[in-house]
This record gives structure tokens, sequence and C-alpha cells, in this order.
């Protein structure tokens, strides 16, 4: 299986109609900033913010949508590994031979430490984090929220891209 990169040509201008027009399954995830604002993923819901956003990823195990600022252009991508889009206009610019899967973890308890758990440092952040679990320390269960992604390499084996595929919890 390869990965592959579009481009997206044409006239719409909102990321949610972009990505709905798509006609993904499932639901999704997004993440973005501006100039000054930052948002952590979430469940995308009917709109997003408005503001003038600088990168920002509409995203699911199908495929990722990311919108880039680019000196005065926005640039509008689309990342997949076997989803195709249903229209014209989208142009094939690039494909992968290679990719692999992984995990990022966005928030988590500390780690143990020899039958102890550490301590938790508190730190603000500008938006409040909502993944469903309980983050208390605890000696009997750990828990993790983590970004499923998935890296493309080129022919000589180059990190390229790195393609939002899901968010996960888990405890254990």
């Amino acid at each position: 299986m390869s990965a592959k990169v579009y481009r997206y040509t044409g006239g719409l201008t909102d990321p949610v109609q972009v990505w709905q027009s798509l006609n993904p399954s499932g639901g999704a995830w997004w993440f973005g900033w501006s100039e000054t604002q930052m948002y952590l993923p979430q469940r995308l819901n009917a709109s997003l913010p408005q503001t003038d956003w600088q990168r920002l990823s509409l995203f699911n195990s199908e495929a990722e949508l990311r919108l880039l600022q680019h000196n005065s252009s926005r640039i509008i991508l689309l990342l997949t590994e076997n989803f195709t889009p249903p229209s014209t206009e989208w142009q094939l610019c690039e494909k992968y031979s290679k990719f692999t899967e992984a995990q990022h973890i966005l928030l988590g308890d500390p780690p143990q430490s020899e039958g102890r758990t550490s301590r938790l440092i508190d730190v603000a952040y500008p938006t409040v984090f909502d993944y469903g679990i309980e983050l208390e320390p605890s000696s009997d269960k750990r828990h993790r929220v983590v970004a499923l992604v998935r890296y493309y390499y080129d022919s000589i084996h180059r990190l390229r891209y790195i393609r939002y595929a899901g968010i996960d919890t888990y405890s254990w």
C-alpha cells in the first residue's frame, strides 16, 4: 500500500466544507493554530472557530485534510493511504511507497518509578484537555492519550510527512 498527497484546486474556501465534500466515513478530529490562538486536537463538529489559520488539520483513519498558509496563499493538501478523492478538484502531487504507523503521546499520567508514582507537574494550557479519561496519579492504573500517526518516507527513506489518523486513549 502506498501513501499519496493530493492538492486541492477547487473553489471551496471553508475547510469543513472541503472535508465534507470528500464524504469521509466516520467522525473526524481537528487541531490548528493561528498567530493568536492554538487549538489542541478535538472532535470535529459542524463548524470551526473563525480565525486566520496558519495551520489546520482535519483527520480520521482514512485521510488528513491539511490547510497551510504560505506567504499570501492558502494550500490545501489531502494525505491518505487508500482513500481516493471523489472529484477532479484534487490533483495527485506526491506518492510514497513506504509509510509506517506510530503513536505520539499527547497527555498521560507520569511514569512509574520503582513502584512509586512521580510528581505530577501542573502546566497551564490555553485550552482544556477533554479526552474522556481521568488523569489522577494512581498506583494501580496508568492512562495515556495518544495521536495515531503515519510517517510518509520518500525513496531514500527521508521523512516527508507526518499524517494524523486519530486520537485514542489507553489504560493499563
